[in-house]
Order: C-alpha cells, then structure tokens, then sequence
C-alpha cells in the first residue's frame, strides 16, 4: 500500500518525498558506523595523509557517464566505477572507455537487486556473471564489491567473498540519487569527507529516468575544494594498500 501511495503521488510531491527519505537517511549516516559494525567490509582507510577515493555507482550511463570521465581526465583524477552487468552488455563502448583510462573497475551486480532477499545461488550468478560480462568487455577484473543500496548480511558478505571479490562501501554518501540539491551533495560531501575517506556518488541509475546533473555539478566542487585542501585522489585499492586492507 505504500508503495502504491508513493506512486500515486504527483510528480512534484514524489520529488520532495523522495528527498526527504534522502535528508534523513543522511542524518542517521548507518556507513558513518560501518567500521564498528562489520569489519569485514571496506568502509574507509585509516590515515593521516590527505588522500581520499572518489567512486560512482550505477554506469555505465550514456549521458552521464561521459561528463564524469571528461571532468575526472580534465584533472587527472582516478576513481572507482562500480558498474552494473546489464549496463555494461548495453554501453560496451563506454565500459572500455572507463578501462582504458586511469580509473578502477568495480562489481555492482547483474541487474541491482537487494541481495539480502536472494537466496544463494541468485546472488552468486549477480556476482559472478557481472564479473564475467566486465571481463569479456573491458578485459579487467573487478575484485572490489559494493553491493545494491549498501545492503548486505553475513550470509552476502560470506558469498562474495567466496567468489573472490572484496565488499567495498564507503563512509561518504550524500545521497545524490534523491536529487536533493546540487549544493546540499556538495555540502554533504566536504562536511564529513576526512584523510582515508571513500566518497560514495553516482553517474547512473537503474529507473526509467536517470539524472545525474546535479552530481556532475557537485562533483566539479568537490574536486575544486578538496584540491584545494591538498587532499590527493586515488583508486580505493591504492586507498587500501596504505594500510594492507586488501
């Protein structure tokens, strides 16, 4: 029925509700807790260097996708993709283009389903046939791991891990899927970013609509103001090796 209701709801007020589920799960930050809730999971790397990972969930997307890639190369930053299976079968062009370049590959699944509600051998096939399809497209592996909506349980870390992929989240989300503002994903960002961080953002989606624009602004200021803090980017597994996390 709730979901029913949110969908009868006028565009505009969907809008606004979907941002306010967006401000609270920013104000409880569960990822701000992740260190000391599950260890086995990457939340974030613990350092005094100013060094942080930027990554983007979802892509590859056909609009979106480029304009990350043109601002990441105009800087020369490298970032972490986690691509979705599917997405990748239906952009290849843009999947190699990210492997081309600087930047890390990543696992996001097949068809971005909440894993915790799969049985088994469904959450393997998400993992493992992802894997496969990046492999084929790009010729890169992808051992790092996020899953769908940063849910998990012991039963999903404990099959990830036995198909030989690391569980990655972060301890940065602004929750730029909900839109709330180009400067609220910005002011979110460098409020809670510190040396070690890994910033969660996006460049695509998995809905009929994908909008990224306000992303592609606030990414734009974050590199600026973090440049300017004398932070330096990396991939999250040279933010790991710092401390031997992987």
């Amino acid at each position: 029925m709730a979901n029913l209701a949110f969908k009868l709801l006028p565009p505009r007020h969907a809008e606004r509700w979907h941002a306010f589920k967006g401000d609270v799960s920013y104000a409880i930050a569960l990822e701000r807790f992740g260190p000391r809730l599950a260890r086995r999971i990457l939340w974030r790397v613990e350092t005094t260097e100013k060094v942080v990972a930027l990554s983007f969930d979802d892509g590859p997307h056909p609009h979106h996708t480029p304009e990350i890639l043109n601002l990441l190369d105009e800087h020369q930053i490298p970032a972490t993709f986690f691509l979705v299976g599917r997405h990748v079968r239906q952009h290849p062009v843009l999947a190699r283009h990210i492997a081309r370049g600087m930047h890390e590959i990543g696992n996001h699944t097949l068809s971005h389903r909440m894993l915790p509600f799969l049985r088994d051998e469904r959450i393997v096939h998400e993992i493992r046939h992802t894997g496969e399809i990046i492999r084929e497209v790009t010729g890169r592996t992808a051992p790092l791991f996020r899953p769908p909506m940063g849910l998990f349980s012991k039963r999903v870390v404990d099959l990830v891990e036995q198909c030989g992929c690391k569980v990655v989240i972060g301890d940065v989300y602004p929750r730029d899927p909900q839109r709330p503002g180009r400067e609220k994903i910005y002011r979110r960002v460098i409020n809670r970013v510190q040396p070690g961080s890994i910033i969660i953002l996006h460049d695509g989606g998995n809905t009929r609509h994908v909008d990224r624009s306000q992303t592609v602004w606030a990414v734009r200021q974050i590199v600026r103001y973090l440049r300017q803090e004398n932070y330096r980017f990396v991939t999250i597994s040279n933010l790991a090796s710092l401390n031997g996390k992987l």
